[in-house]
């Protein structure tokens, strides 16, 4: 949308340094630790900087969370365990303080657009004030012993976790015909949930953009480790990233309205505008 780009979305991270050359052959079970513990190993990597409040650094938590998360249930017919649950608890404890300070950060930053300056003028304190209790609520989280608890229990699980006892035809299967079919479930559920996204309300929506966060992350992930991704995929996975963008331009818009109490200028039109856009790509056949 012009003028009402989401840095939320449009804060590209550059994953040059995340390429991993892979053999040819590679199963399901290699394929998952693979993007785990790199998930696992970038998350630590931003803790310091994130505590010290630099908005990229959550950001990049943020991201690498969710991928992770988004791979253990890409692959969940071998994941599946007892442990991953309460694992899986922590993490959204951890993901709540990371995403409560992502969208204070983001909230400010449209405040201090041209656009929305004069209008946000008598909230922007409110909104200052609001950031600044979330990165220090999100600084006490990632500098207490329960983060360092969790990010154990992480890395152990993912390399000697109760999963590891399942079914080895699933754990040792090819990945490529493995996340082919994933792939293609994942793509047609969005498809299907998508179909008439205006009528869809808040809750809904918000699934609907989480899906296609998880897919487009997924697709580049998988390309990083040198899996043979299909055409098909590959073309649904920039429909995918733009979906998600237009659905969190929206979110942000709302966010924006609570937070000055009214709504900004142009608000009505913007909300329909994104809403039309994204329904469109996704009635497109993919």
């Amino acid at each position: 949308m012009k003028g009402v780009a989401s840095p939320t979305q449009n804060n590209v991270i550059d994953r040059g340094s995340r390429h991993v050359s892979t053999p040819a052959g590679l199963d399901c079970q290699t394929a998952f630790q693979k993007i785990a513990r790199n998930c696992a190993h970038l998350i630590q990597e931003q803790r310091q900087t994130a505590i010290e409040a630099d908005p990229d650094a959550i950001h990049t938590m943020r991201i690498e969370l969710t991928r992770l998360r988004a791979a253990v249930l890409f692959f969940s017919p071998m994941t599946e365990d007892d442990a991953w649950p309460e694992i899986e608890k922590e993490l959204r404890w951890l993901n709540s303080g990371l995403g409560k300070a992502r969208d204070h950060d983001v909230t400010v930053s449209y405040a201090r657009r041209k656009r929305y300056r004069r209008w946000a003028r008598s909230s922007r304190r409110a909104m200052l004030r609001a950031e600044q209790k979330a990165n220090r609520g999100l600084s006490k989280k990632l500098a207490s012993n329960r983060y360092e608890r969790l990010m154990t229990a992480v890395n152990r699980w993912i390399a000697n976790g109760p999963w590891l006892k399942n079914d080895l035809s699933v754990r040792f299967a090819p990945a490529d015909e493995e996340i082919d079919q994933r792939l293609r479930d994942w793509r047609k559920g969005i498809l299907r949930q998508g179909r008439h996204l205006r009528d869809l309300h808040r809750k809904p929506l918000h699934c609907l953009r989480i899906h296609c966060k998880r897919y487009r992350y997924l697709v580049a992930t998988l390309q990083d480790l040198g899996v043979s991704i299909a055409k098909q995929d590959l073309r649904f996975a920039k429909t995918a990233k733009s979906v998600h963008g237009m659905l969190g331009d929206l979110r942000d818009l709302k966010r924006l309205r609570r937070a000055g109490h009214s709504s900004p200028p142009g608000y009505l039109k913007s909300k329909r505008r994104l809403l039309q856009r994204a329904e469109k790509l996704l009635q497109r056949r993919p």
